[in-house]
């Protein structure tokens, strides 16, 4: 047994490493093909911009602010997802209001909202109110399966017993679906990091990735682009590592 889980995590890391490996020779022929230092820079180059945004002090204080906005704006989120959550537990005919806003939020395009905020809000709060929007449709359908994965038999058993409903819902309701709340935290934060950006992007917001990324694109220095992208994939992998390990751990 030992042997076959053994074996099935080196093909499975094995194969992890080999889309990388695809991945790095693809961007090779792409690259050798057109010539085009601009457009696909080689890996020189995108070493290069690497450690030149690890040594400008405003690249790490924007990506500093950037990560601050994301859990900010993830920790907001998880507690109006939370504050939805216990009203449907106390009345579940609640649902039905809170419904067409979550389908509305999750439908409406992000360009449209982003754009729509920043002219009422600006440029500083914008990216926090862009990201809470587009996030919480996950936040809250997360947690929402969770609750009603819940058997029924547990249910009904905590409505016998005493105490009051917060009391239930902090006691029994949040450890029966903590696994839940993990899985969705990973998935809001994989969400908020990209809406995020595109909020600051369009927003042109102070100290920030998303401004930062402007400037590049203005100035097409695409090797500047792929670092930066490299490093938030990096980050937000890094983060899903970590609360991946917490939740095996606390299991």
């Amino acid at each position: 047994m030992k042997d076959s889980i053994s074996k099935n995590r080196i093909i499975s890391s094995t194969l992890y490493l080999s889309f990388f490996l695809v991945l790095a020779f693809g961007w090779i022929l792409i690259s050798t093909y057109y010539d085009n230092d601009l457009i696909f820079p080689s890996f020189n180059q995108i070493f290069k911009a690497f450690i030149n945004i690890f040594k400008d002090s405003e690249s790490l204080k924007a990506l500093g602010y950037t990560i601050l906005r994301v859990i900010i704006s993830v920790i907001i989120c998880f507690l109006i997802a939370f504050m939805i959550i216990i009203i449907y537990i106390i009345c579940p005919n609640s649902i039905s209001f809170f419904k067409p806003l979550i389908q509305i939020m999750r439908s409406t395009p992000l360009a449209i909202l982003s754009i729509f905020i920043f002219i009422i809000i600006g440029d500083k709060l914008g990216p926090y109110l862009i990201t809470i929007l587009m996030s919480l449709p996950v936040t809250f359908e997360g947690l929402f399966v969770a609750i009603n994965e819940i058997d029924k038999d547990i249910i009904d058993e905590v409505s016998t017993l005493e105490g009051s409903k917060m009391m239930k819902i902090s006691k029994i309701y949040i450890p029966i679906i903590s696994p839940y709340i993990m899985m969705t935290l990973i998935q809001t934060l994989g969400m908020s990091f990209k809406v995020m950006i595109m909020g600051e992007y369009i927003c042109q917001t102070k100290n920030s990735i998303g401004k930062i990324l402007y400037s590049v694109k203005s100035l097409l220095e695409m090797d500047y682009l792929i670092a930066y992208g490299i490093i938030i994939i990096a980050i937000v992998s890094l983060i899903e590592f970590g609360l991946k390990k917490i939740k095996k751990r606390y299991q």
